[in-house]
């Protein structure tokens, strides 16, 4: 088997190339409820209604997230077309763009012998995964790369250059996902005294100097957010530009959790890392490493970012993807310390378990899949599934020439990508919630009336491509006494559908489907409340 090995036992295909395989698998897992949905909703609004600028989501005013995204959304849809597959390719491509950056990142701060950091982050789980998804945090990712390379060639040549890709890089990130984006660059930018030591020490006029182009930054996400709020109203317009930040800080209005939520998990979003590490040896690596450039840049950018998200209310394990780049330039620079820091041959422990997931769903007592997807979707899945844990086993065995680092990125990825059919058949494809928008663009063909109730979070908008939000119904009991032959899409975030809900699919929290008319009055008290109460 070629694996394009260079003469140092190098794989010659960069490893951000690597992660163009995903590209093919972006059509199996389905659009997932709520948040993907959600966001390619508001998108999907942009493009028909032509605002650019105020965001909407079914119509009405959304101020969660700054327009980058739904922007690069609608330049995709304009060359690829508007398909689900289409938007996750931007997404693919960002984090194809993270492995890219980091690399280069890593040469900046190790010039020497660096080449580590970029396979230990193609390897990453976690970040395969969400690269398959659209949602904030790849993007973020990358503009926070690009934002680290700024300041690692700064502190480096001094260069005005350096000061102008900073200003973008914050500038980008501010508008793909607020205030947060400072937050990733404080650690590397306050600390380069520190982990500029080993060379040319930055000096505290250039950390100035850096600290203020990154504020700077946040001048193109103000001029939107002028011009978004002049046709709000003074509480819409409030609602913008204060709540949506100090608020999610000081007391999240979701998601909120304790101070210590993420540290448990901090080792399960580094895997496989965790998984091959020879425990023993790391406190020899850490004291090897510990005047390195590189290592004390990880440390500066993840750490700060770590204990600041800890103490920020609003908690989700993707807000942390951000901080996965420093946390792999730091094991880098200890892979360099010690290069039989990494056991390979526990590579085999995931093996087998994707191995014995697969044979429990496949010959099982109650195959997974049954009675939700069709025999030979399901067929081609668990093929599918097999084909990739048969090349990662496979590459484990004959790749024994490769640096151990790039070997175990190369099966990760392959073993990732042999977990999502399997993700598909267990979770996502019960979430499946195209049924239900192609159910609603057939009664509307028919001329049923179709409504929703108003806490609906823009779940099938995009995916039946409705020319227009469905109209909301302020109390669903009344609309259904007006329309007696009508629809009605309702919402729940927990629970289970009533007795007489069609097409009802279960999410995660809670459910959506259509309530005819007469099961709307039967349960009149349970949807009326979600309404909103008058004066609000």
């Amino acid at each position: 088997m070629d694996f394009r090995l260079a003469r140092d036992g190098q794989l010659k295909i960069p490893p951000a190339l690597w992660l163009l395989v995903l590209l093919p698998l972006l059509v199996v897992l389905p659009p997932v409820p709520i948040d993907e949905t959600r966001y390619l909703s508001i998108a999907w609004e942009m493009r028909q209604t032509g605002s650019w600028i105020t965001l909407h989501l079914n119509g009405a005013p959304y101020f969660d997230k700054p327009p980058l995204l739904f922007w690069l959304l609608n330049l995709a849809w304009s060359v690829l077309g508007v398909s689900l597959w289409s938007s996750r390719v931007l997404v693919a491509l960002c984090g194809v763009g993270c492995v890219a950056l980091c690399q280069r990142l890593e040469q900046r701060l190790s010039p020497q012998n660096a080449g580590q950091a970029p396979w230990l982050l193609l390897g990453l789980i976690f970040l395969v995964l969400f690269t398959g998804v659209v949602m904030f945090d790849v993007l973020l990712c990358l503009c926070v790369l690009l934002g680290f390379v700024a300041i690692a060639d700064y502190v480096r040549e001094g260069r005005h250059a350096a000061l102008w890709l900073l200003f973008a890089a914050s500038a980008l990130g501010l508008l793909a996902k607020g205030p947060v984006m400072l937050l990733h660059l404080a650690g590397p930018i306050l600390l380069a005294p520190w982990w500029s030591a080993d060379g040319q020490r930055a000096s505290w006029r250039r950390v100035l100097a850096m600290l203020l182009v990154a504020v700077l930054g946040g001048m193109p996400v103000l001029g939107w957010a002028w011009a978004a709020v002049q046709h709000l109203s003074a509480a819409d317009a409030d609602n913008l530009l204060l709540r949506q930040t100090a608020g999610r800080v000081v007391q999240s209005f979701a998601h909120n959790r304790p101070v210590w939520w993420y540290l448990p998990w901090v080792p399960v979003l580094l895997l496989p890392w965790p998984l091959l590490l020879r425990w023993r040896r790391v406190p020899g690596a850490m004291r090897a490493s510990r005047l390195s450039r590189a290592a004390r840049f990880g440390v500066c950018a993840s750490v700060p970012g770590l204990i600041a998200f800890c103490v920020v209310s609003g908690k989700q394990l993707h807000y942390l993807l951000p901080l996965m780049p420093g946390a792999v330039i730091l094991l880098g620079a200890w892979l360099r310390s010690a290069p039989d820091l990494l056991d390979i041959r526990r590579m085999w422990v995931w093996v087998a378990v994707i191995a014995g997931v697969l044979a429990w769903a496949m010959f099982g007592p109650e195959p997974i899949g049954r009675g939700i997807l069709q025999r030979h979707t399901v067929i081609g899945l668990y093929l599918l599934a097999v084909g990739c844990l048969l090349a990662g086993a496979v590459l484990l065995i004959a790749s024994r020439g490769l640096r151990v680092e790039q070997r175990a990125a190369v099966v990760a990825l392959l073993l990732t990508l042999a977990s999502l059919p399997l993700i598909r058949l267990q979770a996502l494809g019960a979430m499946d919630a195209r049924g239900i928008a192609q159910r609603i663009v057939e009664l509307q063909a028919q001329g049923v009336p179709v409504a929703r109730i108003p806490n609906d979070p823009g779940v099938i908008t995009f995916l039946a491509q409705l020319p227009a939000p469905l109209p909301e119904a302020a109390r669903p009991s009344a609309w259904a006494k007006e329309h007696p032959n009508g629809m009605m899409f309702a919402y729940m975030g927990r629970g289970s559908a009533p007795e007489g809900t069609q097409n009802a699919v279960r999410l995660a929290n809670g459910w959506v489907g259509l309530m005819p008319s007469p099961v709307v009055e039967a349960n009149a008290a349970l949807l009326d409340r979600l309404a909103p109460q008058s004066g609000d």
